[in-house]
C-alpha cells in the first residue's frame, strides 16, 4: 500500500475547495493499492510561517510544525488540490508548503484545480516550480474545473462528469505507479 494525502488548499467561508478534495479522497478510496488520507488546511489551521529556521534546516520548534512534518513524512504521495487566485495557487497552501522540507523530497505530486476559464491551469504552473525546488515528482496528468460554477446545483454542489472521473483514475493510476518507485528509490 502507498499512502496519498490529499490537501485540500483553500480556507475561504463556503469554498468550494472541499468539494472536488472529497472528490478525489473517495475515488482514490476505491483504488486497492492506495491508502489516502484528506488533510483539510483549514482544520489544520497552520498560522502564517513562524518557525524561527528556514524550513531547509529541519530543526522545527512548534509542535504544530512537528504535527505537520510528520503527516507528509508519512506520505508517498500527494494531490494538492488548489484554486487559482491572480493566476496562481492560494496564499494557505503556500504557507502550508513553506513550513516544511525534506518531507516533501522525492515524492510525487498531482494536481486538481480550478477557476475560470483556465481551470486553475496557472496555479499549477505555479505550484509546478515550487514541486522541483523540493525535489518533488509533479505528474503531467491532473483535473481541472474551468469555469466551475456553472455547474453547480441549485444547493450549490457540484455535479461531477464521468469524463472528469475518468481522468481522475487516469491521474490516480500515474501517482500510484511513481509512488511505488520512489517509496522503492527512497527506501534504498
Amino acid at each position: 500500500m502507498i499512502k496519498i494525502k490529499v490537501i485540500a488548499g483553500s480556507v475561504r467561508p463556503g469554498r468550494f475547495n472541499i468539494q472536488p478534495a472529497t472528490w478525489i479522497t473517495d475515488i482514490a478510496k476505491k483504488h486497492q493499492d492506495i491508502e489516502v488520507e484528506l488533510i483539510d488546511l483549514q482544520e489544520l489551521n497552520l498560522p502564517f510561517y513562524n518557525e524561527p529556521q528556514p524550513a531547509m534546516m529541519g530543526n522545527y520548534q512548534h509542535d504544530h510544525t512537528k504535527k505537520w512534518a510528520k503527516m507528509i513524512a508519512e506520505a508517498d504521495g500527494f494531490i494538492f488540490v488548489t484554486p487559482e487566485y491572480n493566476h496562481s495557487y492560494s496564499p494557505v497552501l503556500a504557507n502550508a508548503i513553506s513550513y516544511l522540507n525534506v518531507e516533501w523530497n522525492y515524492k510525487p505530486v498531482s494536481f486538481v484545480s480550478y477557476g475560470s476559464v483556465a481551470g486553475g491551469a496557472r496555479a499549477v504552473e505555479h505550484l509546478r516550480g515550487i514541486a522541483g525546488e523540493l525535489r518533488m515528482f509533479d505528474l503531467r496528468d491532473q483535473v481541472l474545473f474551468p469555469n466551475y460554477y456553472f455547474n453547480l446545483d441549485e444547493n450549490g454542489k457540484y455535479k461531477f462528469t464521468e469524463q472528469e472521473s475518468e481522468s481522475a483514475n487516469t491521474m490516480l493510476v500515474e501517482l500510484s505507479t511513481w509512488a511505488k518507485k520512489l517509496k522503492t528509490a527512497r527506501e534504498s
